[in-house]
């Protein structure tokens, strides 16, 4: 089950969960180690409130259900969960949680995310990745230069459009399509850690 309701106390409603469903892909990253940093929502995306857009166009929120977890937080968790287990890379969210720094830094601004009037769930906006330049190799003989060498994950800057069907109205279904573009945009990241 992709959307689970919980339900809540006092007047806010049900709340929702957004649990994405696992991938089969696995890939081997360039780097052995990457930090994700908080996900970038808009306004909107970012309250605990179910945001839709009107027939009009408008952005509107539900009278009924929350997000279960702070939007922005469980976003980044789910993009972190996903990389560690479709890459071979550890993954983990900013801050840091290890001794050692991360090599690879992922970075994502999302302009658009919402169940719109075409009854799709979109989710749109540009990841950046990249890593590191290693320090230089220092020869024995020191009369000769040291060896550059290159970052092992090039940089790269990526837009994204992702729309996923909604299967009916509410807001089980707007978490069902959210949980499965996260996992999208989340194979499209890990082909990349892997080029």
């Amino acid at each position: 089950m992709v959307a689970l309701t919980l339900t809540a106390c006092g007047a806010s409603g049900p709340q929702y969960l957004v649990e994405t469903p696992a991938s089969d892909l696995r890939v081997r990253a360039r780097v052995p180690t990457m930090v994700v940093r908080t996900v970038s929502l808009p306004s909107y995306a970012a309250d605990e409130a179910i945001a839709f857009q009107a027939e009009d166009g408008s952005v509107q929120m539900m009278n009924k259900g929350l997000w279960a977890d702070e939007p922005e937080r469980a976003t980044t968790l789910a993009i972190t969960r996903h990389l560690n287990t479709m890459t071979s890379a550890k993954v983990a969210p900013d801050p840091w949680p290890l001794p050692q720094p991360a090599i690879g830094v992922l970075d994502i601004r999302v302009e658009t995310f919402i169940a719109t009037r075409q009854r799709t769930f979109r989710m749109s906006g540009q990841y950046f990745l990249g890593s590191e330049t290693p320090d230089p190799i220092v020869p024995d003989d020191l009369d000769k230069d040291p060896i550059e060498r290159p970052a092992p994950l090039s940089d790269k800057a990526r837009n994204f459009d992702l729309q996923i069907p909604l299967t009916g109205p509410g807001p089980g279904p707007i978490a069902t399509a959210q949980a499965a573009a996260l996992k999208s945009l989340a194979e499209a990241i890990a082909r990349d850690m892997a080029r």
